[in-house]
């Protein structure tokens, strides 16, 4: 048995070891999806809203805050304008006359972390909620969230986050993805493992994240690493499912790697920053960090393979087309070993479960059941597109080329 099918694999054994993690998960908890505690008290909750030339978004998201079903009294929106060069400030103004409850914060640019910050410092709540300024909260999220926080242990609760735009073939697919990114968000709340609190809508109590230093304006990703850093100190996050957010997705593919660069690139900078807990501190060094490491390592290494296969197949085939025209059987080169079967016969326990997994996901989900093409298509067409702006967060990352990439 070669090195190469050694590695084939090993990788092979490790996709079909998380998979049963997650549907046995899945099997274990399928009546608590949708379940969140009930709230006991109505904790004042400032509302974080960055805005960077946000002007086509900015009304209806704020208006979605102003109609979440809450005491206004305990509602306070933040609105920080960081710098936008269109018309963001002046639509800001207009809301800030058109509801009481609804603040500006005004700055020059300096990022969506440090914005965060400098509105931390004027955050009156007991909690504080981050809402990115084209996501747009249901009337009920608050209420399906808000209920952890009195369990004292908690430090931050994420939502489900739900495609609003989708128009063309690259929308559709993005449905798709965030379902399944949901969906196993939502499993991996059940080992105390959220390790992401996202953007569109997620929740803080302020005293812990102004105890913590505030978010980290280093980090292009700063939703993932203040939710490492909540894990780190001890910290539980928690995932309501039924609570729903809408967010603008991107329409072009430039857009879309771009954004997914950020994501890497935030990524890799926050798994560089806690690697120091690797198998401490819990579910977090013993589960979180080991996953979100392992997942780049095999990306990259799925990567390498591919195109060694690409390589090797296309000088085969370069070199053989004349006899493949004869009609030469070249099936017979094909050497069904034990290696061999071996790995033909973990590829195809790894495919299946992927599919099933990805037909579960989509049933417990907004998607609905989806025919198995259509879930062929996204696994091996759509997630196979993660590689490029991987590859490029690397790259960047090596030259050191950390900037913010928007969508």
């Amino acid at each position: 048995m070669n090195f190469f099918t050694w590695v084939y694999i090993f990788l092979f054994f490790f996709g079909i070891f998380f998979l049963t993690i997650f549907m046995f998960l899945h099997y274990r908890n399928r009546y608590r999806l949708f379940s969140s505690p009930a709230f006991t008290k109505h904790y004042s909750v400032s509302f974080l809203v960055p805005a960077y030339n946000e002007q086509n978004s900015l009304v209806e998201t704020i208006e979605a805050i102003v109609n979440i079903d809450y005491p206004t009294d305990k509602k306070e929106i933040i609105i920080i304008n960081d710098g936008s060069k269109d018309n963001t400030k002046e639509i800001a103004l207009e809301l800030v006359k058109k509801y009481s409850n609804v603040k500006l914060l005004d700055k020059t640019n300096s990022g969506k972390a440090n914005s965060l910050n400098e509105a931390l410092k004027k955050a009156t709540g007991e909690l504080i909620a981050v809402v990115d300024a084209d996501s747009y909260p249901q009337k009920d999220a608050l209420l399906k969230m808000i209920g952890h926080f009195d369990d004292s242990s908690v430090g931050a609760v994420t939502s489900r986050v739900l495609v609003k735009n989708k128009p063309n073939w690259l929308g559709k697919f993005q449905v798709m993805d965030y379902s399944i990114i949901a969906w196993t968000r939502k499993l991996l709340d059940f080992v105390d493992s959220v390790y992401v609190t996202n953007g569109p809508l997620s929740m803080y109590r302020t005293a812990l994240v102004k105890k913590l230093g505030g978010f980290d304006p280093k980090n292009l990703t700063e939703d993932i690493e203040i939710t490492w850093h909540i894990l780190s100190e001890g910290y539980k996050t928690r995932m309501s499912y039924d609570a729903i957010v809408y967010t603008t997705v991107p329409e072009d593919f430039k857009t879309w790697v771009k954004q997914r660069v950020r994501w890497n690139l935030g990524g890799l900078q926050t798994v560089q920053k806690y690697g120091w807990a690797m198998f401490q501190k819990g579910a977090f060094g013993h589960f979180v960090i080991p996953y979100v490491t392992a997942s780049f390592i095999f990306a990259i290494i799925g990567f390498i393979l591919f195109f060694r296969y690409i390589w090797i197949k296309g000088s085969y085939n370069f070199f053989s087309w004349y006899y493949s025209l004869q009609g030469y059987p070249f099936w017979r080169y094909f050497d069904y070993t034990v290696s061999f079967t071996l790995l033909l016969f973990l590829g195809i326990c790894f495919f299946v479960l992927a599919i099933w997994y990805y037909n579960l996901g989509f049933r417990n989900s907004e998607t609905g059941n989806k025919s198995v093409i259509k879930i062929v298509a996204y696994s091996f067409f759509y997630r196979s597109l993660y590689v490029i702006p991987l590859i490029i967060a690397i790259y960047k990352l090596a030259r050191g080329d950390i900037r913010w990439y928007t969508k």
